[in-house]
């Protein structure tokens, strides 16, 4: 009786608890998010692509403006020092 009662139960337990088939609606929503998700990253990677190129100008932009300031700043001194007006 004891034994036929545990044989029930484990079976009770592993057809309840064994493993299950997802609805198709899980798979569907599951199949959408990946996809959502690949899209993400690849958006991620492109934005990242543009930032650093758009960087990269930048810091030749900003290489080129700090040679036309000492340009600029070495008229001015030679312009000072021709008129004696050095501060």
């Amino acid at each position: 009786m004891k034994k036929i009662l545990a044989v029930v139960i484990l079976a009770v337990l592993i057809i309840g608890c064994g493993p299950q088939m997802a609805k198709k609606e899980t798979l569907n929503a599951l199949f959408e998010a990946r996809a959502a998700l690949a899209a993400a990253q690849a958006k991620i990677t492109d934005l990242t692509s543009a930032l650093q190129t758009q960087k990269a100008d930048l810091e030749k932009e900003i290489a080129k403006l700090e040679a036309d300031i000492a340009g600029v700043q070495n008229k001015i001194d030679a312009h000072c020092t021709k008129t004696g007006r050095m501060k």
